[in-house]
């Protein structure tokens, strides 16, 4: 036996519901995914430089085609044109880069052996400090006898040819990706167009519409997002390079280019970035306050572009959370390595994209993307599940101050009623659960507002609120006489009794006015609570409240209860509170005959 209370047979479950309107959703098995991962590791030294051009392609394929209608006839660059046009372009800035990079390092290489000296005179002290503390220790643990003193004699093997090798290697494996990301490059920019048809002829079969979409909405997502990098790192980069060279550091706009250059290396980027011009500094000028100075400023830099610029340049252009950014920087970075770290963030753009629209991995766009994973009255039934009035009080209260207090009870408190009257019917209910959503709605109804003044054209005719069942139509009945009596209205909401008493109890008060609450209007209850009404209440003015009701229903539910007499149906609460206000004032200035007209 199923316990019930005044204020409401609540039922709660122990899990959140599965809400209506989200589609079942097939979960990608656990093999699946860890062939795609094995898949994606395996394939690093073709899928990495190609997912850096693709990325290149969005960012610069406005250009080409900008560039592609200039000139007449045969002097027109054409497709082709435009993109050599581009490449070469940023060939020649990428080599004007190096040649500042280059002249700056051999001014630094030239002040090497200076440097040297002044960090071993600055380290020379606090070195023969620690030296001596660890002499003293020793002397304390050994009892003062003098160890005897061991010489080993190490042969000393150059490396010098291994060293080198290890970096040429590297020098050309890293030319090499950056010849084939070029090559790429090309290509895609130059059959772009057809390269796009085809993927939507082999990803589109079912829905071409859809998947052009979704193409188009990831590669806006991630050219604004690249976009908005290169603009701040440039930015950045250039703050930087001035304030050191105002500050006095050699090689300043070496700095400020690297600046800008490791920045588009998440997290570890910014460290190396600082440390370099910091280190130099050490090295550059006698004492520590300049070197201090310079890491001040690189942090303030630093904590303004993160906290300020960065938010507002990007603006929604990401579209993920800021776990997940952490979260797909550390994935792609074990699965690629330095190239996944700089490419984490756009891929991970693209795949909570694609999430959106297909629903198999719908998923990912949930726990990636940047959207509230629950709607406001999701939320709030998953803190009454959880037993936490307060959070579920709040989750309601906020949206009141941002919408109004009846607006919320539409909107948050009628579907969460909903959900728990739903979970009634399945005989899914707790003590503790129910004992929750009492406490929640009882702060609610307890928040509303007093009676207020009453207006000068209110009438102070009765409008009488009835449940047509115990719990969530009780609690919905009494917000809506809070909301008439404080726009200066003499209203009341009866508790659920047993329909004969509830019934002489309407009769005595001779309301005109009586609005029937119901969150199910196709029970008995409803229907025989109707009958009795209109027999013994056949002056009355019957509003038919069926809270969170789709509009398209009321044509039906209209036929089903017949209108013998005045019968109105509303949805809302506010619907509910204008119409009964109105038909109140007009009773009023008619003397009671509006309503047996109606």
């Amino acid at each position: 036996m199923q316990s019930r209370c005044q204020f409401g047979a609540l039922t709660l479950v122990r899990r959140l519901p599965t809400y209506e309107g989200v589609a079942r959703i097939p979960i990608p098995s656990a093999f699946g995914a860890m062939l795609a991962v094995a898949a994606l590791y395996l394939a690093k030294p073709v899928l990495a430089p190609l997912a850096i051009a693709l990325l290149l392609s969005a960012v610069f394929e406005p250009v080409v085609r900008r560039l592609e209608p200039i000139g007449r006839g045969r002097m027109r660059l054409g497709r082709v044109g435009s993109v050599l046009v581009v490449v070469v372009a940023i060939s020649a800035a990428l080599g004007l880069l190096g040649l500042v990079v280059a002249s700056q390092a051999s001014d630094i290489a030239g002040e090497l052996p200076k440097y040297g000296e002044r960090i071993r005179t600055k380290l020379e002290e606090p070195l023969a400090r620690a030296e001596r503390a660890l002499r003293r220790m020793d002397d304390i643990t050994s009892g003062g006898d003098e160890p005897a003193t061991k010489v080993e004699l190490v042969e000393r093997q150059s490396e010098l040819a291994r060293v080198l090798g290890d970096w040429s290697g590297s020098v050309l494996g890293a030319l090499g990706n950056a010849g084939i990301v070029v090559v790429l490059l090309v290509f895609i920019l130059i059959e772009r167009d057809e390269l796009r048809e085809r993927v939507l002829r082999v990803a589109g079969r079912g829905d071409l519409r859809l998947t052009s979409g979704t193409v188009r909405e990831a590669t806006e997502r991630v050219t604004r997002y690249l976009r908005a990098l290169a603009l701040l790192n440039c930015g950045h980069g250039l703050v930087v390079g001035t304030g050191l060279a105002l500050l006095g550091l050699p090689a300043a706009p070496l700095f400020g280019l690297l600046s800008a250059l490791l920045r588009f290396v998440p997290y570890v980027g910014p460290w190396v970035a600082a440390l370099a011009p910091v280190a130099l500094a050490l090295a550059a000028l006698e004492g520590w306050t300049f070197a201090l100075g310079i890491a001040l400023f690189l942090a303030t830099v630093e904590l303004v572009s993160n906290n300020f610029v960065e938010p507002w340049l990007y603006g929604a252009s990401v579209g993920l959370s800021p776990f997940a950014v952490i979260l797909s920087a550390i994935f792609w970075t074990w699965l690629w390595g330095p190239t996944g770290l700089v490419l984490a963030t756009p891929l991970t753009v693209c795949l909570v994209v694609v999430g959106r629209h297909v629903p198999q991995l719908e998923n990912l766009s949930i726990l990636l993307g940047n959207s509230r994973a629950l709607r406001p009255h999701e939320r709030m039934y998953e803190r009454i599940g959880a037993r936490d009035s307060e959070a579920a009080a709040e989750v309601f209260l906020s949206e009141a101050e941002a919408k109004g207090a009846l607006a919320a009870w539409d909107e948050i408190a009628v579907p969460t009623l909903r959900l728990l009257e739903r979970d009634r019917a399945r005989q899914q209910l707790g003590e503790d659960d129910l004992a929750a959503a009492r406490e929640v709605f009882t702060l609610l109804l307890e928040g509303l507002p007093e009676r207020a003044t009453p207006p000068p054209e209110a009438a102070a005719r009765a409008i009488v609120c009835v449940p047509a069942a115990a719990g969530a139509d009780e609690i919905l009945a009494a917000a809506l006489a809070h909301e008439l009596t404080a726009r200066g209205f003499s209203a009341r909401a009866t508790a659920r009794l047993l329909t004969a008493e509830l019934v002489e109890d309407v009769t005595r008060e001779r309301a005109p006015l009586i609005c029937i609450s119901v969150i199910d209007p196709r029970g008995m209850p409803v229907r025989h609570l109707l009958k009795r009404l209109r027999h013994r209440c056949p002056d009355a003015l019957l509003v038919l409240g069926c809270w969170g009701a789709a509009q398209d229903r009321l044509p039906a539910l209209r036929r089903q209860w017949g209108e013998p007499l005045p019968l109105e149906l509303v949805t809302t609460l506010a619907e509910a509170a204008d119409l009964l206000a109105s038909r109140a004032r007009l009773d009023h200035h008619s003397g009671g005959a509006s309503a047996r007209a109606s």
